[in-house]
C-alpha cells in the first residue's frame, strides 16, 4: 500500500502540473485546513483526473499490479499472471524499450536495430542486441538465453505461443505499449520505481503543456497523411493513437475531412479527395515504422512519385510548401519518447 500511497499523491502533483490551474489557498483557509485534508482532496483529485497526457488512475495501475497474500508483487497481462522477482539484475526488455528508456531501467539487451529511433542511445548504453524478426513477429531465442535473464519485459502484442516460450526462459510480463503512461506506471510499480515513474510523467506533462502554450493562438488546419506503397492514408481526429496527440494534446486545429475521418470505414483516401484536404500545414509519413528496409523504400519511390501528381500539386498545404516530411520509425510508434519526439518536430515545423 506504501507504495500506491506514494502514487495518489504522484498522480496529484502530476494533475496540478497538466492543468497549471491550481489555485493557492488565501491564509485563512490555510489555517483551517489540515495538511492532512489538502493531502486527501490532491488524492481524491488524482485518483479521478483525466489529463492530457494521461487517463491512467490509481485503479488501474492496482489492477495491474499488485501484492498476493506472500507479499509478492504479481503482474496481471494479457497472458496471465507473473510473480516479479524481487529485485532482478538481468533484464531483458523486448518492443517496451521506449518506457524503460524513458524510466531508466537497467537493461542487459533489448530490441535494437539500423534505423531504429533509440538505436543510439541503447548503444551508448552498452545493452545488448536481441533480433525481432518484424514480418513474422518472432524473436531470437537463443539471443535471449544467451543473456540468461532473470525478468523478460514485452509487449503484449505478441502470439501468446512466443510468450510461454519466453516465460520458460525466465519469468516474462506484459505491457500495453498503445497507452505508454499506463505502462510507465505500471512497469515502475513492478520494478519498485514508483516515485520515479511519477516524476517521469510529471516531466512529459510538462513538455505537452509547454508545446501547447507555444502553439497557443495558431488556428490553421492541421492534417497527418501516410504514404504507402498501395494507399494514402488520412489520419483522422480522435480515433487514432497515431495522430490524435496533435488535437488532444497539443490542441492543434483539425481540417475538416479530418474530422470527417473519425467516421471513416478506412483511412485510406483517393488521389481525387486529395485536393479537398484544406488543411494549411500536413505532417507527411512516407514509410512503416519498424518494418523492412524494402517496404520504406517502396513507400519513399511511391512518394516521390506522387510529388509530381497534378492532382497531389493541388493539395492548398503543398501550394504553399507547408507539407512536413517526418521520420516514419518515430511517428508510427508508440511511448513516451516517441511523443516528445514528435511534440519537437511540431515545435520545429509550426512554433
Amino acid at each position: 500500500m506504501k507504495h500506491f500511497k506514494s502514487l495518489i499523491v504522484g498522480m496529484a502533483m502530476l494533475t496540478l502540473t497538466f492543468t497549471g490551474c491550481a489555485s493557492t489557498p488565501s491564509a485563512a483557509s490555510s489555517q483551517s485546513t489540515s495538511e492532512q485534508t489538502v493531502e486527501e482532496t490532491k488524492a481524491s483529485e488524482a485518483a479521478d483526473a483525466t489529463t492530457s497526457a494521461s487517463k491512467t488512475t490509481v485503479k488501474e495501475v492496482s489492477e495491474i499490479v499488485y501484492k498476493n497474500e506472500a507479499g509478492e508483487t504479481v503482474v496481471a497481462h494479457k497472458y496471465g499472471e507473473t510473480i516479479v522477482p524481487e529485485k532482478p539484475e538481468r533484464i531483458i526488455s523486448i518492443k517496451m524499450e521506449d518506457i524503460m528508456l524513458a524510466l531508466g531501467v537497467d537493461m542487459v539487451a533489448c530490441r535494437n536495430f539500423e534505423g531504429f529511433y533509440l538505436e543510439d542511445q541503447i548503444h551508448n548504453l552498452g545493452v545488448g542486441t536481441i533480433a525481432v524478426d518484424e514480418e513474422a513477429d518472432t524473436i531470437n531465442l537463443e539471443q535471449v538465453l544467451s543473456y540468461k535473464p532473470d525478468l523478460i519485459i514485452i509487449r503484449d502484442s505478441f502470439d501468446q505461443a512466443i510468450y510461454d516460450e519466453l516465460n520458460k526462459i525466465a519469468p516474462t510480463i506484459a505491457f500495453d505499449l498503445k497507452a505508454p503512461t499506463t505502462a510507465l506506471l505500471a512497469i515502475g510499480e513492478a520494478l519498485g520505481m514508483a516515485d520515479k515513474a511519477t516524476e517521469r510523467l510529471v516531466a512529459y506533462g510538462e513538455v505537452i503543456k509547454n508545446a501547447k502554450e507555444a502553439l497557443n493562438g495558431m488556428d490553421e488546419e492541421v492534417a497527418m497523411l501516410r504514404v504507402m506503397k498501395k494507399e494514402i492514408r488520412l489520419y483522422p481526429y480522435s480515433t487514432n493513437d497515431m495522430s490524435n496527440f496533435l488535437y488532444k494534446d497539443l490542441g492543434l486545429t483539425a481540417a475538416p475531412m479530418v474530422i470527417e475521418y473519425d467516421q471513416a470505414d478506412s483511412l485510406a483516401i483517393s488521389m481525387e479527395l486529395l485536393p479537398d484536404l484544406t488543411a494549411d500545414h500536413i505532417f507527411l509519413v512516407a514509410g512503416y515504422g519498424s518494418n523492412t528496409a524494402e517496404s520504406v523504400k517502396e513507400a519513399q519511390e511511391r512518394y516521390e512519385a506522387l510529388k509530381a501528381d497534378t492532382l497531389w500539386q493541388n493539395v492548398p498545404a503543398v501550394q504553399n510548401g507547408n507539407v512536413y516530411e517526418v521520420d516514419p520509425r518515430i511517428w508510427l510508434t508508440h511511448g513516451i519518447l516517441a511523443t516528445e519526439m514528435k511534440i519537437a518536430d511540431v515545435l520545429e515545423y509550426l512554433g
